[in-house]
């Protein structure tokens, strides 16, 4: 049965429009249905890495009483993750995460004689990377859950607050921002380094706030990062990641095979005909390492005088091949290139799938 509350909140993230409400209380209950949502509290258990290494925790209750989570998602291990985890592990963990948040509301309501309703996130994206912010796998990811986070927690969030936003960062935003509907995107701040303090001060409340983030809240031991109910993140072991079989990449429909002699380049040519287009790759280095870019290329110059979209960077793939994606703000001609120009002796064999996403198409994948 659906219940009043929930009944209002999904006619107000439908504008009141009573038929699109239906269609969306129906995809809902179904949802909940195929998921198996109604037990995940009591039938999920999060794998240990997810538990050890996932920055994303409850942090308080703010001045209203509403939930505030905390993620760290700048010291968040992509890669790492990657090597250990499916992407249905990561969906269910972040899930079971939202009902549990859903529980603690329906518990503060009690306990405050008031209706509590809403939640609000705090991302911090200190430290955050190229790899993260380019990385295929995660943002698919990430796509999926925030669809299925508009769909089925409608008029849940109070507030997002995105906090040591940098360069890498717009270049995730970029993909991800279209894929939030307009009332979630209204409610995300997006901070630099500077602002958030005084923001979260005044929203959340400062004896609510860990000292890390600005406030008055420590460790009994006086330690201000909180560390005994705050999780940081960090690099997870190796000792977790799950060994893959490098042939069977190769193999893969599509895979083109690439040598990158020593002391030499090698340009991979896309034709992006639509501006908010993005490009997508995966490789594979048989041996050793590579390093990589994307470049825009200009018409009047050669391509190594181009822009460069991503900064250079060396890599492995030893234990994961490397997939990206980033979204093209203008049409034209982008070059992925390989780059072996450092190596004096070995050559480089690469298998790598490229492609170019039209703005209306479907990016993400919703198996592992």
């Amino acid at each position: 049965m659906f219940t009043d509350d929930l009944l209002l909140r999904f006619l107000r993230a439908r504008s009141f429009n009573i038929e699109a409400t239906e269609d969306m209380l129906l995809k809902h209950q179904q949802w909940r249905k195929r998921s198996k949502i109604d037990t995940l509290l009591t039938d999920y258990k999060a794998p240990e890495v997810f538990e050890k290494y996932f920055p994303l925790n409850f942090m308080c209750y703010d001045k209203d009483g509403c939930s505030v989570t905390y993620c760290a998602y700048g010291n968040l291990d992509v890669k790492g993750l990657a090597k250990c985890s499916k992407k249905s592990e990561f969906l269910h963990f972040f899930l079971h995460h939202l009902e549990e948040d859903t529980q603690k509301l329906k518990s503060q309501s009690e306990k405050l004689g008031k209706k509590v309703e809403k939640w609000s996130y705090i991302f911090n994206y200190e430290h955050f990377s190229l790899a993260s912010a380019t990385d295929r796998r995660t943002i698919d990811v990430l796509i999926n859950l925030i669809k299925i986070y508009d769909a089925n927690y409608p008029e849940r969030l109070k507030a997002g607050y995105l906090i040591n936003a940098s360069f890498y960062f717009t270049i995730l935003w970029a993909v991800l921002k279209p894929f939030f509907s307009a009332e979630t995107n209204r409610k995300i701040k997006i901070f630099g380094k500077e602002g958030w303090q005084e923001e979260l001060k005044k929203e959340i409340g400062a004896d609510n706030l860990p000292a890390f983030l600005g406030g008055n809240v420590t460790d009994p031991d006086g330690n201000p990062m909180c560390n005994s109910f705050i999780k940081h993140g960090g690099l997870i072991p190796e000792k977790y990641y799950v060994q893959r079989d490098r042939k069977s990449f190769s193999k893969l429909p599509g895979v083109k095979k690439l040598v990158v002699n020593r002391r030499s380049k090698e340009n991979v040519k896309l034709e992006v005909q639509q501006s908010g287009s993005h490009i997508e790759w995966d490789f594979d280095v048989k041996n050793k390492d590579i390093s990589y870019t994307l470049i825009y290329e200009d018409p009047e110059k050669e391509a190594e005088d181009g822009e460069e979209i991503l900064p250079k960077q060396r890599v492995d793939t030893i234990l994961e091949s490397e997939s990206g994606v980033v979204k093209c703000e203008k049409p034209g001609t982008y070059i992925l290139q390989f780059d072996n120009s450092y190596s004096w002796i070995h050559n480089k064999v690469i298998y790598y799938q490229a492609s170019v996403v039209n703005p209306n198409d479907v990016i993400d994948e919703d198996k592992d």
